[in-house]
């Protein structure tokens, strides 16, 4: 049976007719996704700019600046029939009294961004860029953290592409059980503690909008601030792409897959559970995993599970790992699996190295590798080759023993690559930054076969990458 038009515009067919549509595919077939990626984006942010200095000027006492009074108040933070929810600090209080202890305050009000001109993107989107505040949401700014070492897989989730004078931003989130992507309208008005305009939640990283606007997207999707107070990761990057996730988690000596699966709860927007397959893999088969979806782009994340013996004195109720400067109960990012060799050539002994990133943007690695060690000195090369600064930034690298010690689960999101191109406003250069956003993306699309790369790159799928040539599953 031949393709549809449709996987042939995508790629998606079989290789055969993937080879012989190749010219069409990537001349057409690229042309008009070029169109779509850059020339109308581009030609809807100067409309929507020409449209809103008008209606700022003519008819300004006509609902501007918007307020969405849906999402707003007790409500908001978390109100569900007067139980009391937590702020995030493990100290319980009610939803009517966090309102009294709160203001809500425009985004260009707030405390970090007054002075400034406050942008939706500030240069690189980056994980720097993320502040968490007081509720429990680690996964959530761990799965913003991972997401954010691909920008256009960010800017994609923004139906609004820059910062909106009016306060009314629009956001993409797949919803696992309606399985469409759905629109969520917010406002930028930020709870924030009384008489401070400091953010209760997460905080902006300068005048730089997104992480804010993007959580109370989520706290609005989940039903409020409260919701989103502990979660899976997996979740997280489900709903941002709509792609496949699982994880792995260490049994016996193995790692087990499981499967995450939504389950359709009214109370509980992101109730899922875990279905656990017969997949298993040795530590060593699970690096090799570990370097291929790295190449591949995809999300990664491990957690360290709670210990009994352990005191629980994290923010949100995760332990502190004091000697090995890690946290049981917290998500981490997992950025690169790199097997590098020390010497020229590759003459010297190989080292497995992993490379993470504690969310908190501080609290790392204390064992080899970590940073200011021993072994950056005596492996200079390695540090080289790797590229590696110390800095109290959260991200560290250690040995994937030292990995497979203590880390004890690791999720995974076979993510599309195919989608990685979207236009950057640049709203650091003004007005003008739009044209170089938009010159600058056709360029890299066609000259740099940005395009190309994009139209055959990754689909999702739910099986998982060989383990190893010639090895199978134990």
């Amino acid at each position: 049976m031949p393709p549809t038009i449709k996987e042939i515009h995508n790629a998606r067919s079989p290789k055969l007719w993937n080879i012989l549509c190749c010219p069409i595919v990537s001349t057409i077939g690229n042309l008009w996704r070029s169109i779509t990626i850059y020339l109308l984006p581009c030609i809807n942010v100067l409309a929507f700019r020409c449209v809103h200095q008008v209606w700022g000027k003519l008819f300004c006492c006509l609902s501007w600046p918007y307020e969405d009074d849906s999402f707003f108040g007790a409500t908001a933070l978390g109100n569900h029939g007067g139980d009391e929810e937590s702020s995030g600090n493990n100290k319980r209080i009610s939803a009517a009294q966090m309102e009294s202890e709160t203001d809500w305050v425009r985004a260009h009000e707030l405390k970090s961004v007054q002075g400034k001109r406050p942008q939706l993107f500030e240069g690189e989107i980056e994980p720097n860029d993320l502040c968490q505040g007081a509720v429990g949401d680690c996964w959530l700014v761990a799965a913003f953290a991972c997401a954010s070492e691909f920008p256009d897989a960010i800017r994609r989730m923004f139906v609004t592409r820059e910062y909106n004078p009016r306060g009314l931003y629009k956001v993409r989130i797949f919803d696992p059980i309606k399985r469409k992507v759905v629109v969520v309208v917010v406002d930028d008005r930020i709870p924030c503690e009384k008489g401070t305009k400091k953010p209760r939640f997460m905080s902006p990283n300068g005048n730089e909008l997104w992480a804010i606007i993007l959580e109370k997207a989520y706290a609005k999707f989940c039903g409020s601030y409260a919701a989103l107070d502990g979660g899976f990761v997996l979740w997280g990057w489900h709903s941002f792409t709509g792609d496949n996730v699982f994880q792995m988690s260490k049994k016996d000596n193995h790692w087990v897959r499981e499967d995450m699966v939504a389950i359709k709860d009214p109370t509980d927007k992101r109730a899922c559970g875990f279905k656990k397959t017969k997949e298993k893999y040795s530590d060593e088969q699970l690096w090799t995993l570990l370097k291929k979806y790295d190449r591949q782009k995809a999300l990664m994340s491990a957690s360290i599970g709670k210990m009994d013996y352990r005191d629980t004195d994290g923010p949100s109720g995760e332990q502190m790992l004091q000697t090995e400067g890690l946290v049981a109960g917290h998500a981490y990012s997992v950025i690169q699996a790199r097997e590098v060799h020390d010497g020229v050539m590759g003459s010297g002994p190989s080292y497995k190295l992993m490379q993470l990133r504690n969310p908190w943007g501080t609290f790392e690695w204390k064992g080899a590798w970590a940073d200011g060690s021993k072994e950056w000195k005596k492996h200079a090369g390695i540090k080289k080759k790797l590229g590696h600064v110390d800095a109290d930034d959260g991200a560290f690298w250690m040995t994937f023993e030292d990995f497979v010690n203590v880390y004890t689960r690791v999720n995974v999101c076979d993510r599309t690559t195919t989608n990685d191109a979207s236009l950057d406003v640049n709203e650091d250069d003004g007005s003008c930054g739009i044209i170089k956003g938009f010159c600058c993306g056709c360029t890299k699309f066609w000259i740099c076969c940005h395009g190309l790369r994009n139209l055959y790159g990754h689909h999702t799928t739910d099986e998982t990458l060989d383990a190893k040539e010639g090895c199978c599953i134990v």
